[in-house]
């Protein structure tokens, strides 16, 4: 998979603190009306819920075109049901954090989770994004491999932060969760012909072989425009208030992924109006 390029529009932004003086991994989303790298996200987005030879398989088969395939099976339209939008909102965000983990901090990711979904607005269970790192380069399995989960939450038409502590909260899940989750992105990507990736998860499952390290991380995304400032003696901080509770502690080596920017779902509304191509 190329890397997207509207990743350039994510912007990291350092010296982001919950107010317990924990440091998140933040992200601002600064987009502009450049339509080309518009168009080429609404294509990427696209790929993850059918590829271009399944696509045209479809329409030959039902004499559709693939506008009319995508809008009538595949692509969640705006007001078809009351979860369209909820569906648009995840899938963006799902995608976006798959991205950043892959080609900013170079896990592998494979993307078989949205493919051949029963239905446009179908919520998928399981861990929601899975990235790994194999310590050595024929990736026989070694103790310092990495396998990294992301629990996301979106809340696109929201500009505050509680879906932080809503994906923490999903985070501290426990590992029978993500055994099963492992276990059936293993199967559909042997269905899918990828059996390299196949294998690759096949190693994660393992774990009583070889140890590997396991993070689980917290993500989230929100329309808030500005994260604000607090002005100290010495320093300006950026500060995300705090989350309480022994419920809402990510267990373990864990931390948290925020990404930001202002009307995030009108900008999923303007790229996922044009995935039917």
């Amino acid at each position: 998979m190329e890397r997207p390029t509207y990743l350039t529009w994510l912007i990291k932004e350092d010296g982001v603190f919950l107010d317990n003086g924990e440091r998140i991994k933040c992200y601002k989303l600064d987009y502009t009306d450049d339509e080309e790298i518009v168009d080429a996200w609404a294509v990427h987005i696209r790929k993850h819920y059918i590829s271009d030879k399944d696509l045209k398989e479809s329409c030959d088969e039902l004499d559709m075109t693939p506008e009319e395939y995508l809008k009538q099976y595949i692509i969640p339209q705006r007001g078809e049901n009351k979860m369209a939008g909820t569906a648009r909102s995840n899938g963006i965000s799902e995608i976006l954090f798959s991205d950043l983990l892959e080609f900013v901090y170079d896990f592998e990711v494979p993307r078989c989770r949205m493919d051949n979904m029963s239905g446009k607005t179908v919520s998928e269970h399981g861990t929601d994004v899975i990235g790994y790192k194999f310590n050595n380069p024929d990736k026989t399995p070694d103790k310092k491999d990495m396998l990294v989960t992301l629990e996301v939450k979106a809340g696109l038409t929201q500009t505050t932060t509680e879906v932080i502590e809503k994906a923490v909260i999903d985070a501290n899940k426990d590992e029978y969760r993500l055994s099963q989750s492992l276990d059936y992105m293993r199967k559909k990507l042997k269905r899918m012909n990828r059996q390299d990736e196949a294998k690759d998860i096949l190693r994660f499952q393992k774990k009583n072989l070889v140890d590997y390290k396991l993070e689980n991380y917290a993500a989230g995304m929100s329309s808030l425009e500005e994260i604000p400032k607090i002005v100290g003696d010495k320093s300006t901080k950026k500060i995300i208030p705090e989350i309480v509770g022994d419920e809402l502690r990510l267990k373990g080596d864990a931390g948290i992924y925020y990404v930001h920017g202002k009307k995030l779902m009108d900008l999923a509304h303007k790229i996922y109006d044009r995935c039917v191509r």
